[in-house]
């Protein structure tokens, strides 16, 4: 082993980047012990990098109090056939929309992009969605306010789907550091022929920014635990530490981020060996581990 600031140990099928030879799996039970949720140095994020919280309709417009971050928190918030694909894979029903009117629909999952608009008739308004292959997809809004959202649609069949979906009522002032804006979720979705070697390394580049701003939003909303539910698994995460698996242990979410096995390992290895050519400093003196792990993953970002 060797142990500088950082020290890189293979242990077993793990590729582990980390500062102590005693740190364990991050179980993420532990809210930053900051009174004032702070980000070490600003790299990534730009404008302005601050949350702000929204109010109820006195305050608020309701089309932007649609505009954030929306989930569901239990199995009886969707409809079982909105939780399950065609080959009984889970789903995990979601969706973040913008201010821009884009839309990202499932992100922790088989994402979907496109752009979302408003249809009025009288009091009932339909929220309208437009993917990329220009299918739209009508939901009838049944409630709405800061925290709440309910969704009606129908399927081919005609039978009555709904999400139920919460929010935390909190936004970026800033859009593009959101980590579930399309723009820093292009790297997931799997391009219709192969790519070159330059293109899958600029997916492997937009996946460590992902993570970072993931990380960094975890740390501004002050989440008692970090979800990693749905998303891609190419990284594992400790205290002081990120590991990357064997190959063989490869998850089959990020295989379905490219066109093949073979370009997903090719991805793989990018990222690889951005871990095991560099050092990276881990802050001293900082309150928690997800500040600490959000400064190295930018750190990895300009390496590359």
């Amino acid at each position: 082993m060797r142990l500088l600031n950082v020290c890189f140990v293979c242990l077993s099928a793990l590729l582990l980047v980390t500062l102590g030879c005693g740190d364990t799996a991050a179980g993420g039970d532990d809210r930053p012990n900051a009174n004032d949720p702070y980000i070490v140095k600003e790299t990534l994020a730009i404008g302005d990098t601050g949350i702000t919280k929204l109010a109820g309709f006195k305050r608020v417009k309701e089309l932007d109090i649609l505009c954030q971050h929306w989930e569901v928190r239990d199995a009886s918030d969707a409809s079982t056939r909105l939780q399950f694909d065609k080959e009984d894979n889970r789903i995990f029903p979601g969706l973040d929309l913008f201010t821009d009117s884009s839309y990202v629909a499932n992100p922790r999952g088989a994402i979907s992009t496109g752009t979302w608009r408003i249809k009025q008739a009288g009091k009932e308004m339909t929220l309208v969605l437009t993917a990329a292959d220009q299918k739209e997809t009508n939901w009838s809004i049944n409630e709405l306010n800061s925290r709440s959202l309910r969704l009606i649609t129908t399927d081919e069949e005609g039978r009555s789907l709904y999400l139920n979906l919460s929010s935390d009522g909190i936004i970026h002032k800033n859009r593009l550091n959101d980590p579930f804006h399309p723009v820093n979720n292009q790297w997931r979705i799997p391009p219709v022929k192969p790519e070159n070697d330059s293109a899958i390394a600029v997916k492997a580049r937009q996946c460590l920014k992902f993570y970072a701003l993931f990380y960094r939003d975890n740390i501004l909303r002050q989440k008692d635990k970090i979800n990693y539910e749905g998303l891609p698994v190419i990284f594992e995460w400790y205290r002081r530490g990120i590991g990357m698996p064997d190959w063989d242990d490869i998850h089959d979410s990020w295989v379905h981020c490219f066109y093949d096995k073979e370009q997903a390992r090719k991805g793989y290895d990018v990222l690889r060996k951005v871990i095991v050519d560099y050092e990276f400093t881990w802050p001293k003196g900082v309150p928690d581990w997800r500040m600490e792990t959000e400064n190295v993953l930018e750190q990895m970002y300009h390496k590359m």
